[in-house]
C-alpha cells in the first residue's frame, strides 16, 4: 500500500517519545519508572487517517516505583552510586532499551495508543562503579525470603508505633542495597 515508513520529525519527537514512555511505565506492574535518556530511533507510518510511530530509547531507572502512576519526567534518577564515580552511568542501578509500537488516529483526538513494547534493561556492571577512595561500596542484593522477613517487621513496627488508622503490609521487596 501508500502506507510507506519515514524517519520522524526531529522537531516533534521527543514530545512523542514522552509520551510512549509513559504509556509504556503505566502498562508495568512492577519496578521502577523508566526516564528518558535519548531517543535512538524514530520512524513513523501514515495510513489513511492514522500514524504508527516506532520508537527506540534509552531508558534510565528512576526513583518511582510504577505503582505511583506519577510521569517520568516527574521523577529523580536513582543515585544510589553518586557517591561511587561521576560518571552519569555510575549514578543509575538500571539502564537499558525499549522498543515501542504507538498508534495514533487523528478521528479520535489524536490520542497516542500503545500498540506494543520490549524493553531490556540491565543493572550497571560492578567495574562502572568501583571507587577506591569512596567512604561506601555499594552493593546490590538478590532479594531473599530473609530481606522480605527484614521488611515485614520493619513495617509492622511502624504500624504500633503510628498513629494512623490504618495499617500497612509489605507488598514486594524491589531492591537491597547494601
Amino acid at each position: 500500500s501508500d502506507a510507506s515508513i519515514t524517519p520522524a520529525d526531529c522537531d516533534t519527537i521527543e514530545t512523542d517519545a514522552g509520551v510512549a514512555l509513559d504509556l509504556v511505565n503505566r502498562h508495568r506492574r512492577d519496578g521502577y519508572i523508566f526516564g528518558l535518556f535519548r531517543v535512538v530511533d524514530a520512524y513513523k507510518q501514515h495510513i489513511g487517517n492514522s500514524s504508527v510511530l516506532y520508537l527506540t530509547l534509552d531508558v534510565l531507572e528512576t526513583e518511582c516505583s510504577v505503582l505511583s502512576g506519577r510521569r517520568w519526567e516527574s521523577c529523580e534518577y536513582s543515585n544510589a552510586y553518586s557517591q561511587a564515580s561521576n560518571s552519569i552511568q555510575a549514578e543509575l542501578y538500571v539502564f537499558g532499551q525499549c522498543k515501542i509500537v504507538t498508534y495514533t488516529s487523528q478521528w479520535i483526538k489524536k490520542t497516542q495508543q500503545l500498540y506494543g513494547f520490549n524493553c531490556t534493561v540491565s543493572p550497571v556492571p560492578p567495574d562502572i562503579i568501583e571507587c577506591e577512595d569512596c567512604p561506601v561500596k555499594v552493593e546490590v542484593l538478590e532479594v531473599t525470603e530473609q530481606h522480605k522477613d527484614i521488611a515485614a517487621k520493619a513495617l509492622e513496627k511502624y504500624n504500633s508505633e503510628s498513629n494512623h488508622t490504618s495499617h500497612f503490609n509489605v507488598d514486594k521487596v524491589e531492591k537491597i542495597l547494601k
